[in-house]
């Protein structure tokens, strides 16, 4: 059995994990641009914002079945993380390394919880500055709980969980839900079809529920959240929502009613930086992303509403670590 890996530094957990890439369905990649990582877990619909400056660097590894995926995701740099998974999807977290306080959907934690992904009304996390989460996702279908063979498991028996959020498990309980995943991510390294057998899904989702079943009545509800996360989150919805015209922090105040002050307050607490701050990294975001396709960089900082292309280049290369030019030589050729 693993002793508990809660909090391990980079090099054990690469140790722990060493050889997946030999296995079929078993991934290793890596990452210089956050949304690029962020769209590698395909069918999370997600998108990452990097907040903080400096090269992006992220890893990814991963072994997959028809039923079960099983990660380990590092980021080197704060980023926002949102996204929304299918109804029939369980997925979970554990951070395995934390260099300080996250956020999830709005609550401060450390690297002692659980996070649950799962949830109609999506989530959003902000992980520390080095982060690594070890995580599992279960697609619960019916052909796949249902099924012959099976030990009388079915998808209608399984209550999800309707919304996503952070689980305070005993440190205990925790310990032994990081010792049976990281267990059955080495089992897939070798015996990659256990991921696609019926019977182990419905008997691994069970254990999962099981074990967090104790935990779900102490998560809060929507309504009674965190406020400033419930602010901020309004306020990125505003900011999304016209992703060519973006509105000013004004206007964010006068749409949300509310100070500059408390939007500000909000903003530093829950992401760490100040709405400014946000809006330019969500246009400086978009310019790289625009670089990908674009012409010239200056096509794309002015397609993103930059004019002062010296001074555009500038925030690009603090924020990214690399000059708007050589994220168009490496897409483009050019």
């Amino acid at each position: 059995m693993f002793a508990r890996a809660n909090n391990l530094p980079p090099e054990a957990i690469r140790y722990l994990v060493s050889g997946l890439s030999d296995a079929p369905g078993a991934a290793q990649l890596q990452f210089t641009d956050a949304q690029e990582q962020a769209s590698a877990l395909q069918g999370w619909n997600q998108d990452y914002l990097q907040l903080s400056a400096g090269a992006f660097h992220g890893e990814l590894i991963q072994v997959q079945g028809t039923g079960i995926r099983l990660f380990i995701e590092q980021v080197q740099q704060s980023v926002l993380q949102t996204g929304v998974l299918d109804s029939d999807v369980l997925a979970l977290g554990i951070p395995l390394h934390a260099s300080g306080t996250s956020v999830f959907c709005g609550t401060p934690c450390s690297s002692d919880t659980l996070h649950l992904f799962s949830g109609s009304s999506g989530f959003e996390f902000r992980p520390s500055r080095l982060h690594t989460m070890l995580g599992i996702e279960l697609r619960l279908e019916p052909a796949v709980l249902g099924a012959a063979g099976t030990t009388g498991v079915h998808r209608q028996d399984l209550v999800l969980p309707p919304q996503s959020g952070v689980l305070g498990l005993a440190p205990a309980a925790l310990a032994q839900l990081q010792t049976y995943l990281l267990n059955l991510f080495r089992s897939a390294r070798t015996h990659p079809y256990l991921l696609s057998n019926p019977a182990i899904v419905a008997a691994v989702a069970d254990f999962l529920l099981d074990h967090m079943a104790p935990y779900m009545p102490a998560m809060a509800p929507p309504g009674r959240r965190n406020g400033h996360w419930s602010l901020v989150r309004r306020a990125i919805a505003l900011v999304h929502a016209r992703p060519e015209y973006p509105p000013t922090v004004a206007q964010l105040c006068l749409d949300l009613g509310v100070s500059r002050r408390t939007v500000q307050s909000g903003f530093r607490q829950l992401l760490g930086i100040g709405p400014l701050a946000y809006l330019k990294a969500v246009r400086l975001h978009q310019a790289r992303q625009a670089l990908k396709q674009a012409g010239s960089v200056t096509e794309a900082a002015t397609s993103c509403g930059f004019w002062h292309f010296g001074h555009f280049a500038q925030d690009y290369q603090v924020l990214f670590g690399e000059k708007p030019s050589e994220t168009l030589r490496r897409h483009n050729g050019k």
